[in-house]
């Protein structure tokens, strides 16, 4: 085959519909890559496979100056003999929990991992073929043991369990079950996934204990990991599995608006970790798509994220709704993480000042957990 006209042997879209992996033969090399459909600023990620030609002892300097994928060499691989191409039904991927990595087996066997970390500090990812670093492969080591294959063995079960026909039923129920232990019986239930993967949706409550309170928060977003976590969170488990929450103080003079738009938000941000590879996390700070019908004083076009199940773990003295201890299917904590609306002008001064300056001066004024449409800009 021409090195000019690669071709392309597999290819397959994840789960959410938001990455892409594919194995191309350029006939000196097979690599697996990985792309975003919706994060144009998410980069390509590349991993050696395996070469088609004899390993040479040195790179061909002029192969990078005409784009071709670099072959390993002798001295990289177990084996430099010159290795066959695949057939589709040999090829077999397993995807990460979060979408963002992928397991390449060939006959049953696992020969390569392209991992979340791909592209970090000169990783690209674990090849079975790789003996020593290389500058697109490291080695992948015992293809049945070892951290790779177990969190291999840990991603085919979530997709396993998840496939069984009543799971989203138990999932759904769980949440709201442990939502209505919180915020009393849910008002109004919505379904928020389109009819596609995840199932999902989003529930409204009034609850006793905040009277002229509105909560909206979303069911089933803490059913998968977010993708990306681990990379910035030590402690990520803990914090890869979130619900949205947006509570809002109703007008006692106005008609209650809330229906016209809250949801919508959620709706339209209840994917977007596994859409674009991005978590959502404590101070994160995330454009509005919708106006607010009621804003007196400010434009609210930001949200600023607050975890409440944080805060209340470590026994903040602020009244909140009492949203922790729901334990979700991996053994691991549902953070529920607060839309709190902000001006423009107050994200500027919360990107400048930073996070526990805003919340110190968020609460020295007295806002609490729920959006009031009327509030005015914080004095910072």
């Amino acid at each position: 085959m021409n090195p000019s006209t690669p071709k392309v042997l597999y290819q397959e879209a994840n789960p959410y519909g938001s990455f892409t992996a594919f194995l191309e033969d350029d006939g000196r090399t097979i690599y697996l890559y990985l792309q975003s459909h919706n994060n144009p600023e998410w980069p390509m990620k590349t991993l050696w496979v395996r070469n088609l030609i004899d390993a040479p002892d040195l790179r061909v300097d002029e192969d990078f100056d005409v784009g071709l994928a670099p072959v390993l060499t002798k001295s990289e691989i177990t084996d430099p003999n010159a290795q066959s191409s695949f057939t589709e039904d040999q090829i077999h991927f397993i995807w990460s929990e979060e979408g963002d990595a992928v397991a390449l087996f060939v006959d049953e066997e696992l020969q390569a991992y392209l991992p979340s970390w791909s592209g970090i500090k000169g990783v690209h990812g674990y090849a079975k073929f790789a003996k020593e670093e290389a500058p697109t492969a490291s080695p992948l080591g015992d293809p049945e043991n070892g951290v790779i294959a177990e969190r291999v063995r840990t991603n085919r079960k979530f997709w396993e369990s998840v496939a069984k026909k009543d799971h989203w039923k138990k999932a759904q129920q769980l949440r709201l079950d442990f939502l209505e232990s919180k915020l009393g019986k849910h008002q109004t239930y919505w379904s928020a996934d389109g009819g596609k993967y995840p199932s999902l949706g989003i529930a409204s409550f009034l609850p006793k204990e905040f009277p002229g309170i509105k909560i909206f928060s979303t069911i089933g977003m803490s059913v998968q990991n977010q993708p990306s976590i681990e990379l910035y969170h030590k402690d990520y488990e803990n914090f890869s599995r979130i619900e949205l929450v947006f509570a809002i103080q109703l007008s006692k003079e106005a008609e209650d608006k809330s229906e016209t738009w809250i949801q919508h938000v959620l709706g339209e941000m209840v994917k977007f970790p596994w859409s674009t590879g991005i978590w959502f996390g404590h101070s994160h700070t995330i454009q509005n798509p919708r106006k607010d019908p009621d804003q007196l004083y400010l434009d609210f076009n930001w949200f600023v994220l607050r975890n409440v199940t944080e805060e209340i773990e470590q026994g903040i003295a602020e009244s909140l709704p009492n949203l922790h201890g729901l334990v979700t299917e991996n053994g691991k904590r549902a953070n529920f993480l607060f839309l709190t609306p902000i001006a423009t002008e107050e994200r500027i001064c919360f990107m400048r000042e930073g996070s526990f300056k805003f919340w110190e001066t968020w609460k020295k004024e007295g806002y609490s957990f729920f959006h009031d449409s009327e509030r005015r800009m914080l004095e910072f």
